[in-house]
């Protein structure tokens, strides 16, 4: 019984602890669409305040009573990169090789091969 109520313990406690954190979309290797307006969101504690840097582009939100939260980045007049793309709240996170443009999927017929 003494095990098993520390146990549960340290699982809530690793619950409570809210870091700042990122979809899987956002991971190495990622491409930001070069536009005004570009969304990245992500989960934090209540109430914190999150800021995300690419290159120049530079925007800060706060956290809903969720956790949930969204910033926008103006990336329309940025350099393609490589940059390190850096989410800092109470922890930091990186994100390496990060390139802003566009990516498009082609497909269908032989002409696609030019």
């Amino acid at each position: 019984m003494k095990y098993t109520l520390i146990s549960l313990l340290c699982c809530v406690g690793g619950l409570l602890r809210a870091e700042v954190s990122l979809p899987s979309v956002f991971s190495d290797h990622l491409v930001l669409l070069k536009d005004a307006q570009t969304p990245v969101w992500g989960r934090a504690e209540p109430g914190e305040q999150v800021t995300v840097a690419v290159g120049e582009a530079t925007a800060t939100a706060t956290t809903g009573a969720d956790g949930r939260w969204q910033v926008r980045l103006d990336l329309a007049n940025s350099s393609p990169g490589p940059f390190e793309m850096k989410v800092r709240g109470k922890n930091e996170l990186t994100v390496r090789d990060v390139l802003v443009g566009e990516v498009w999927l082609g497909g269908g017929q032989s002409n696609m091969a030019f």
